[in-house]
């Protein structure tokens, strides 16, 4: 199964980290006598399941890798602005949703 990456995945990227930081926040301040370890592995299980995984896959897509010279190349700079596209829209649902539901 492939995914391909376009502005709904960058939407449903974003709604997901909204929907999951503020619970996620919650949880964490509720929790009493948690070691620096515990803390930052918790923190990065959160980060991978919520950011980087949907980033990747929704936002950037499996075969994003530019050349050093992607200004030059008109479809390299094509792909560029899809992906910069793409990642204002996950920072827009991001920050809306998660002021939402603050």
């Amino acid at each position: 199964m492939t995914i391909e990456p376009s502005p709904k995945t960058a939407a449903l990227a974003g709604a997901w980290m909204a929907v999951g930081a503020i619970p996620f926040e919650h949880w964490m301040d509720g929790l009493q006598g948690l070691s620096t370890f515990q803390s930052n592995l918790l923190m990065m299980a959160f980060g991978a399941l919520f950011l980087v995984l949907p980033g990747y896959f929704g936002v950037l897509g499996p075969g994003a890798s530019f050349q050093s010279d992607w200004p030059l190349h008109a479809s390299e700079r094509a792909r560029y602005g899809g992906v910069v596209k793409r990642m204002l829209v996950w920072f827009a649902l991001w920050s809306i949703g998660s002021t939402l539901l603050w």
